[in-house]
């Protein structure tokens, strides 16, 4: 029986064969894998993008539930003193409640549409432009 290159057969090193084969399909798979860690890093720039802007929309929100926490104590005794001098007192504090709660409500939802910008922190510039790319190579 002789010995051929397809023997079952292990060896300390590989024929030339192998080698050859190998550093054939690494050189074919490098520009497919140098493409995926250049998107991996652009969804990674994306992703940190949006997160930023998520983190804007969270302090606007956190802003707004101090705004509207110091203003309803500090101001509201103070304004509601102010009506009562020509309205009966439930009037003044009623208007002053609903002054208070249109200032709170239109800084929550300024803060809430920052935080819907950047999340889902999902990298959707990236994947368009990899879809691009891909349809474009078909």
């Amino acid at each position: 029986m002789s010995t051929t290159d397809h023997d079952d057969t292990t060896t300390s090193r590989p024929s030339f064969r192998d080698t050859v084969t190998a550093g054939l399909a690494q050189k074919a798979l490098e520009p497919v894998l140098r493409a995926v860690r250049d998107e991996i890093a652009s969804a990674r720039r994306e992703i940190s993008e949006r997160a930023t802007s998520a983190k804007a929309g969270l302090l606007l929100t956190g802003v707004a539930v101090a705004f509207a926490l110091t203003t309803l104590v500090v101001l509201a005794g103070f304004v509601v003193a102010l009506l009562a001098l020509v309205l009966p007192v439930w009037a003044a504090a009623g208007i002053t409640f609903a002054v208070f709660a249109i200032v709170t409500a239109v800084l929550l939802v300024l803060g809430l549409r920052g935080i819907r910008r950047g999340v889902p922190p999902v990298p959707s510039d990236t994947i368009r432009s990899a879809k691009d790319r891909l349809t474009d190579r078909s």
